[in-house]
Order: structure tokens, then C-alpha cells, then sequence
């Protein structure tokens, strides 16, 4: 893993833990502890954690699969009255399968709960960036005015 030059904003959230399953209830109690931190709780904060886990659980089923070691990399930071989360893997992209199939709801849901999400992947991994906009009081409602798909995908490299 590189060297992050990038300061974080002093009420921020870091957290990175290996890519099992087991390390995920660990990432939901962190990151709600910090949305309360921050003033934001009840459904906007339910919102939030259930995006995150999802962007989560697709780095330990997707990006390490047949891998046996891994970290995920979570940043969270207030900024311009908006709740902004990065997801971050180092491991490997897989293309979804065309085919039908009952599982891969979880970008749906990442897509439901937000405001923008930003997807990129490269040789190094994959980044999910997600934006919630705390200008609403609401969250169950401004989801529901929320236009259809916004999940911006790009093969450009991650910055």
C-alpha cells in the first residue's frame, strides 16, 4: 500500500480491516459511533452504515476471491454539508456476469441510499466513492425524489 498524502479533515474516519466477513459488523459499529460524532443519526444514519456495508461486502465477495489476504479501506469526512465515503480494495475487478441470478443487488442499494456514487477500478483495486447530502432532514424522503440510476463507473485510474 502507498503513502496517503492526503490530510483528512480533522472530524474524519479512517478505518481499514482485513476483507472477512467477520470484519464488517466492526466497520458498521465504527462508522455509526462517527455518524453520531457528527450529528447525523436514526434513518439518515441507517442509510448510510447499510450503503457502506454493501460497497464493504463487495470487496471481501468480489475483489479478494481467490486471494488469501486483503484490506478494506474506509474514509468517511464531513464536507460542504455532505457526508462523503470512500471504499477502497487492492484487490482484483470482476466484471458481473451478464447472466441472471438472485444476488447483485448491492450497487441497487448503494444507488438507493445515496446521492452520487463514483466507481472506479484499475490494475491496484477498486474505489467507491459515496455522497450523501445532509441538506435534508430525511433521508427515507429525499431517497424517494432521488432520480433512477446514478452509479458513474470508470476504468480511469483511482485517485
Amino acid at each position: 500500500m502507498g503513502i496517503d498524502a492526503c490530510p483528512l479533515p480533522a472530524d474524519s474516519l479512517r478505518i481499514e480491516v482485513p476483507a472477512t466477513a467477520d470484519r464488517l459488523a466492526d466497520v458498521r459499529r465504527r462508522l455509526s459511533t462517527w455518524l453520531e460524532q457528527v450529528g447525523v443519526s436514526g434513518t439518515g444514519a441507517a442509510d448510510i452504515v447499510l450503503a457502506v456495508n454493501e460497497a464493504c461486502t463487495n470487496c471481501v465477495e468480489h475483489a479478494y476471491r481467490d486471494i488469501d489476504t486483503g484490506v478494506i479501506q474506509v474514509e468517511a469526512a464531513v464536507e460542504d454539508g455532505r457526508i462523503s465515503v470512500c471504499i477502497a480494495d487492492f484487490g482484483l475487478w470482476r466484471t458481473p456476469s451478464p447472466e441472471p441470478t438472485t444476488r447483485g443487488r448491492g450497487l441497487l442499494i448503494i444507488d438507493a441510499m445515496s446521492d452520487d456514487v463514483r466507481m472506479a477500478h484499475d490494475t491496484s483495486g477498486t474505489t467507491v466513492r459515496i455522497s450523501f447530502d445532509l441538506g435534508s432532514n430525511d433521508f427515507r424522503a429525499a431517497a424517494a425524489e432521488r432520480p433512477g440510476r446514478k452509479t458513474h463507473r470508470s476504468d480511469a485510474q483511482r485517485s
